[in-house]
């Protein structure tokens, strides 16, 4: 099926962009084509400003032009027949050859060669990502070209591999499926729903690196109801691949289920806090499991140092520090500094959220107010540092943690607001150790 595509929706700098790639084209007598996401989202009338290029003929010497020409960053990557641009304004676009895959074992990264563009779309994980728009009249319009059906599955809202093998090639596309099917609202075409569930109980999601499937949990937990989609990741039973003793109990799914409230909640307190949201939910599944599997999980996944830092706060922390924080009104600022100094904020979110699930609303109000007046008070320091102890003194070692400790505590407690009143104070601890 064709038809015409008007791109008057596009931005303008991007619609500008492409009639200038369009010209380049057409005087090197080659066909060019917006390919991929772009597409669907068009027909789906979304925003989506990722553009990927083909071309039938050298993508990489095309994109070398358009490079030239317009002053762009060049990176190539060879092997897959695929070039990056980064324009100065920042934008960026991949242009790659039409080009077909082979893989030679389920998992492994595709061998490329060159091909025709019927072949290139056949090679993608879905229907509704393998149509193209072939750039006609200076970019101001395009000709859809639809070989395999990818409107017809828009249109009737369903997700459809392109052939039986698909999963089998490229196991990360289990997680994409979910991924749009959530997204969009969509369904798993009957055959495609039997060929995931297939492919994972063979285990294949096993066979795919950690940082290949650590991009894929977090991509799907970025998404904008990740709680509907870690819902439909337990009922395919597909948490058993980060470890087979990570279960979807019903504590683990109440956190789950408040984050979003906590998230809310924290977003209007602290607008300037960015909360990395992926590891967060991360972070909620790992929590009721013990330090073993965490750590386990934190290797399967290939998580990086702030993110596995992140991982391993565990429910035992949690716990602790909510007695501490919900049983009385009395604990001083300084306490709680102390109690939750070395959380992340998204392990303070992930604390209010364990709250949230417990549905105790005099402990969630006086937890509010403590991470509040905690997220306030943690940039306080002393006036004093180490070598104004050393001229007042005091010999340098160990107990200089120990004085500038309860100085920052009297600090934190309001019981010293001065560099006046923290000289005197030091000088009286010089004296009681004297």
């Amino acid at each position: 099926m064709r038809k015409t595509i008007s791109l008057s929706k596009l931005p303008v700098r991007q619609r500008h962009l492409l009639k200038q790639i369009c010209r380049l084209a057409d005087e090197r007598g080659l066909s060019v084509y917006l390919v991929g996401g772009v597409v669907r989202d068009l027909l789906l009338k979304r925003k989506n400003w990722d553009f990927d290029l083909t071309v039938e003929g050298d993508g990489i010497a095309f994109a070398r032009l358009v490079a030239d020409r317009h002053g762009a960053r060049l990176v190539v990557f060879e092997r897959f027949a695929t070039a990056q641009l980064v324009f100065q304004d920042g934008l960026k676009m991949d242009i790659a050859t039409t080009r077909r895959e082979s893989y030679a074992q389920p998992a492994a990264l595709p061998d490329v060669e060159p091909a025709s563009l019927k072949e290139d779309l056949y090679r993608r994980d879905f229907t509704i990502n393998a149509m193209a728009i072939q750039l006609l009249n200076g970019a101001q319009s395009g000709r859809l070209i639809d070989f395999y059906g990818g409107e017809r599955d828009l249109r009737e809202r369903r997700i459809r591999v392109l052939h039986e093998r698909s999963f089998q090639d490229d196991p990360t596309r289990i997680f994409r499926a979910i991924r749009f099917e959530q997204r969009f609202g969509f369904r798993l075409e009957r055959d495609t729903g039997r060929l995931l569930a297939q492919a994972a109980s063979a285990n294949l999601i096993q066979q795919l690196s950690g940082p290949r499937l650590r991009n894929e949990i977090l991509l799907l937990f970025a998404e904008r109801d990740p709680v509907r989609t870690i819902g439909r990741l337990a009922r395919l039973e597909l948490f058993r691949f980060l470890h087979r003793r990570l279960y979807y109990r019903k504590n683990v799914k109440r956190v789950v289920i408040a984050i979003p409230k906590a998230l809310a909640w924290w977003a209007r307190r602290f607008p300037d806090s960015a909360i990395d949201r992926p590891i967060l939910y991360v972070m909620a599944l790992a929590s009721g499991s013990s330090p073993l599997v965490m750590k386990a999980m934190i290797r399967r996944l290939a998580l990086l140092r702030e993110q596995a830092k992140n991982v391993t706060v565990g429910k035992s922390r949690i716990d602790r520090a909510l007695k501490k924080l919900t049983d009385t009104k009395t604990i001083r600022p300084s306490q709680v500094h102390r109690l939750l100094a070395d959380f992340s904020d998204e392990a303070l979110v992930l604390l209010l959220a364990e709250q949230i699930s417990r549905q105790q609303q005099v402990r969630l109000s006086l937890l509010k107010r403590h991470l509040a007046a905690y997220v306030k008070n943690r940039t306080i320091k002393t006036a004093l540092t180490g070598r104004d102890l050393q001229t007042m003194g005091l010999k340098p070692g160990p107990q200089y943690k120990s004085v500038l400790g309860k100085l920052l505590d009297a600090r934190l407690d309001g019981t010293i607001t001065t560099e006046a009143e923290e000289r005197a104070f030091v000088q009286k601890l010089i004296g009681l150790a004297g």
